[in-house]
């Protein structure tokens, strides 16, 4: 009788020990999207500042993985990429107010393990990437450079498509 009893107390207590929680789960996916986000913002308004403000939402692809269609295998530092893992951070825009020559104001793509930017590409197609030459690296000398000279990094300029005419507009007067 003692066994029935202790048998079902034993096993409730080993399973509610081992049991995980699912908020920290959770808590650590939104964390990350923030950061990514954050991120992806950071690098944006580094070298394309002008667009940031166009800036309606962001969003961000599932786990994607580099591969030669990216950027092709005609050096030695892109084939050394292929096989890891990256998030693409799309920033949309409003396109009643502005429009770009693409659907997106930026998009940021950001490697999974270092959480260092991969490139990032305006919505005019201009953009920089950090496969040769890393982010860090690339505003540091800049800073550097800026102190000496004066010159500031490099920034993509603002380009928007004009909105076609409606010539099938008529005036009734």
């Amino acid at each position: 009788m003692k066994k029935r009893f202790l048998l079902p107390i034993a096993f409730l207590m080993v399973t509610t020990l081992s049991a995980q929680p699912l908020a920290p789960r959770s808590c650590a996916d939104v964390c990350q999207k923030d950061a990514l986000i954050t991120a992806a913002r950071s690098v944006a308004n580094t070298f394309g500042p002008a667009y940031v403000p166009f800036f309606k939402g962001a969003e961000i692809s599932e786990m994607r993985i580099f591969q030669k269609d990216d950027y092709g295998d005609n050096h030695r530092k892109i084939r050394k990429q292929f096989g890891k893992a990256y998030y693409e951070v799309v920033f949309t825009y409003d396109s009643t107010a502005v429009r770009f020559a693409f659907d997106y104001a930026a998009k940021v793509r950001i490697w999974k393990d270092t959480g260092e930017p991969l490139d990032v590409i305006f919505g005019n197609g201009m953009g920089r990437n950090f496969l040769f030459k890393s982010f860090r690296k690339q505003t540091r000398q800049n800073k550097k450079r800026k102190k000496a000279t004066a010159h500031s990094i490099e920034q993509v300029p603002l380009q928007t498509e004009k909105t076609p005419e409606n010539i099938w507009k008529i005036k009734i007067e």
